[in-house]
């Protein structure tokens, strides 16, 4: 059982990520150290050379690579020499600042936080926000069951036994204990969250309306999140074609909102015959995207990988969107029964639950209404750094 003294503490947290970049696990790491400063926390964080500063956060940088400058997310070689780099880095804050733990937000983060913590002693805490081999998989770099496959599956295994694992998704705690052996109690259960003040029903969308040329006469189904295929678009793009082609249901616009790869999916929906269905805006800063949500009627979320964790779930949920999502285990671990499921990774599927969502008025109101209360009750912010508070106290207390 978690220690529930909320002592307060110094945190450097190690992010190594180009951070801020409007995406969402940049969104968990702003806002876990936005929170953990509000309850009175010091918090440090050292990152990539790239990315913007954040109010109210303290943010050091590696020096600057100006040939690196990948702001996506997903693997890279490049990575290697710039773990290096935030490794000094860190050290050289820790120095400093005399933390109390470290927080290393992802893979490499604990990689560094664990070598760290050897050197200085200092306790840590691993970020664990989706599976290692998973990841790869889902960007390409590997192939399930190959013999790389299989090496990245033992370094996954060597690395969640390095410390303490913090993670936001039931199904990755019960991965972890199953799969790999981690103890149950090393592994902390935090969950997500959102700023339910500024995500809200009733936000005054009209000017965005008017300026991305929205139709007026059609619902609006949102998305936002990166645009690649382990994200679901190819699937959606597939789901929209049959509402229209074979479902023959004309009174949706799609807006498709994020970044990196919006005119390669705008020229395929156009190809598709689905172009003047969906509008593609690109990249949309954080601060705005309350107001974007804002403009929808439907929320959808295909997002494939069964366990990774999916944070636009929660601002759709404050905005009070009913929500249509692949049936995978993260997912419902959130919504439980407060969504129109499809079958995971079946666009034909897809499509008839955004037709039940769009249709079914009363039940979709109902489920938005629902999914708001749910938002307020336990997935605030302040909630989560509340958890890892208490982890902090837990993993000191061990030491």
């Amino acid at each position: 059982m978690l220690n529930t003294n909320q002592h307060t503490y110094r945190i450097l947290a190690i992010a190594p990520t180009p951070f801020f970049v409007d995406r969402g696990g940049h969104v968990q790491i702003y806002e876990q150290a936005r929170s953990l400063i509000a309850l009175g926390n010091e918090l440090e964080l050292c990152t990539y050379h790239i990315g913007r500063d954040m109010p109210g956060i303290p943010t050091h940088r590696i020096m600057n690579i100006p040939w690196y400058t990948k702001t996506d997310a997903g693997p890279s070689y490049q990575k290697l020499y710039l773990i290096v780099l935030l490794f000094f880095l860190s050290w050289r804050e820790i120095r400093r600042i005399k933390p109390d733990i470290m927080h290393g937000h992802g893979w490499d983060g604990c990689w560094i936080a664990f070598l760290l913590s050897k050197l200085t002693g200092v306790p840590f805490v691993f970020d664990m926000q989706g599976s290692f081999t998973g990841e790869i998989v889902a960007h390409g770099y590997a192939k399930t069951h190959s013999l790389f496959f299989h090496l990245l599956q033992w370094i996954e295994k060597r690395t969640l036994h390095l410390g303490p694992v913090v993670t936001q998704s039931q199904q990755m705690v019960d991965d972890a204990i199953r799969d790999f052996g981690v103890r149950p109690d090393r592994i902390y259960h935090t969950y997500d969250g959102v700023d339910t003040d500024e995500f809200r029903p009733g936000l005054d969308a009209s000017d965005l309306r008017a300026q991305l040329k929205l139709p007026t006469d059609k619902k609006i189904v949102v998305f936002v999140g990166l645009l690649k295929p382990y994200q679901g678009v190819d699937s959606l793009l597939e789901a929209v074609k049959i509402l229209v082609d074979e479902l023959h249901y004309m009174g949706a616009h799609f807006l498709i909102m994020g970044f990196p790869d919006e005119d390669k999916y705008a020229a395929r929906a156009a190809a598709m015959g689905i172009g003047t269905y969906c509008t593609f805006p690109g990249k949309i800063d954080y601060k705005q995207l309350p107001r974007y949500l804002a403009l929808g009627d439907v929320a959808v979320a295909p997002k494939l990988s069964p366990t990774e964790g999916d944070g636009k779930i929660y601002n759709y949920l404050a905005n009070g969107l009913p929500i249509v999502a692949y049936d995978r285990p993260a997912s419902k671990e959130i919504l439980g029964d407060l969504a129109f499921y499809a079958e995971l990774g079946n666009a034909r599927s897809l499509a008839d639950a955004l037709h039940q969502a769009l249709t079914d008025e009363a039940k979709a109101a109902e489920l938005g209404r629902k999914g708001r209360e749910l938002a307020l009750e336990k997935f605030s912010w302040l909630a989560v750094a509340k958890r890892l508070m208490a982890a902090y106290a837990d993993v000191i207390a061990r030491r």
